[in-house]
């Protein structure tokens, strides 16, 4: 009966006394199988007991009720250095919990909420913080010899709190998230790349800010830096929004104008004919769809040279035209041009860390959202852990 409490709890190197099962908990005395110690201060052994102690430490859940140790630890006497210590026993330390069971919470709030994970548990939110923050620490340095050659770097932004943002750091080809960092100021970024090992980083993978360029082209100057298509259709889209907003403030016009050209049906192109034919003065509406239209089919090309023609005659479209709105798409794709095409040369896109974005909405929705950054890094960091926290630890 004895072994199988044992195995059942994870308890196979400490010895079990007894257990008394109660309503709400289990107590289980248990103390440390060896007779001798080695000093901490001198190494050498000692079987010579000083004192003896209790203390009870929450070692996991079992059936709704804490399973709680009740350990009987010593203290030794070592006789060659004359210093009194207390013995060492695996996963146990001096906190309150065993890292069993902060193995266990970090698993339950890797998919749950704080507060959830807290009535779960039965546990205080200092004990989650305390978990959540261990962790973080263990996790924070990259080990750059795992992530592969030939890495590509994603980097983006997304909201922490309001206007409030974080960055987001991803593998694009591992498909796996790096980091998030507290805020998206170009000196947070550059501390940050000074830690990378720019050798295995051949692409960067970034939206169009420039902040995002200079960082990268500063630390990691041997990279291809790639604008994200998405953004870049993104950037059309926003731009004849603008037009839009100003000349036709009709909510269904927009609707019919963001969709792709080839999904309208017979009636929505007479619609959209007739819109255009009405706001024939305001050439920039139609200039704007134009160009929206032109880099979705740009982004269809399969080959370079042919996308590089079709990018410069939608430049030359934008600077010939007398709208200071085509104008001005025309001088941002200008600028970004280079950083464009290198999109068609292994077609990478920053799908992964928006696939990223997502879930950190989903887990900002169940925690019901952040107010310390701290606890919001560590908590997506840890969502995004492989799942090693099932093999929970045993003792």
């Amino acid at each position: 009966m004895r072994k199988d409490i044992k195995k059942l709890l994870g308890l196979q190197n400490i010895w079990v006394d007894s257990w008394k099962i109660y309503d709400d908990k289990i107590i289980v005395n248990v103390h440390h199988p060896r007779n001798s110690c080695v000093c901490i201060h001198c190494t050498c052994n000692t079987k010579r007991i000083h004192e003896y102690k209790t203390r009870e430490i929450k070692h996991s859940i079992w059936q709704e009720r804490e399973v709680i140790l009740k350990l009987k630890y010593r203290r030794f006497y070592c006789k060659k250095c004359n210093r009194v210590f207390t013995e060492y026993i695996p996963g146990i330390d001096r906190k309150e919990t065993t890292q069993n069971y902060r193995d266990i919470l970090l698993k339950q709030l890797s998919h749950s909420s704080l507060n959830y994970t807290s009535q779960i548990m039965k546990s205080s939110s200092s004990v989650l913080y305390s978990a959540l923050h261990e962790n973080r620490e263990k996790t924070k340095k990259i080990d750059w010899s795992n992530e592969g050659e030939n890495i590509i770097l994603g980097i983006d932004e997304h909201s922490f709190r309001g206007r409030n943002m974080a960055l987001t750091l991803t593998n694009i080809s591992s498909g796996k998230l790096l980091d998030v960092l507290e805020n998206d100021r170009k000196e947070t970024l550059d501390n940050w790349l000074k830690t990378v090992d720019s050798e295995r980083i051949s692409e960067v993978c970034i939206d169009m800010r420039r902040m995002f360029l200079y960082c990268a082209k500063e630390h990691i100057p041997n990279a291809n830096i790639v604008v994200d298509k998405f953004h870049v259709i993104a950037y059309a889209n926003k731009a004849m929004d603008e037009v839009r907003s100003i000349f036709v403030p009709k909510r269904k016009v927009r609707k019919l104008l963001f969709k792709g050209k080839e999904k309208l049906n017979e009636k929505e192109r007479k619609k959209l004919k007739q819109i255009f034919k009405e706001n024939e003065k305001y050439h920039s509406l139609y200039e704007a769809y134009f160009i929206k239209e032109k880099i979705r089919s740009f982004y269809m090309l399969k080959d370079k040279k042919k996308a590089k023609k079709e990018l410069e005659s939608i430049i030359f479209f934008c600077k010939n035209s007398d709208s200071r709105y085509t104008k001005a798409i025309g001088r941002t794709f200008t600028f970004w041009k280079e950083y464009i095409l290198n999109y068609f040369d292994n077609y990478s896109t920053n799908a992964f860390t928006e696939g990223c974005h997502t879930k950190i909405k989903m887990l900002k929705r169940t925690s019901f959202g952040f107010r310390n950054i701290d606890n919001y890094i560590a908590k997506i960091t840890l969502a995004f852990m492989p799942l090693l926290l099932a093999n929970l630890h045993t003792y």
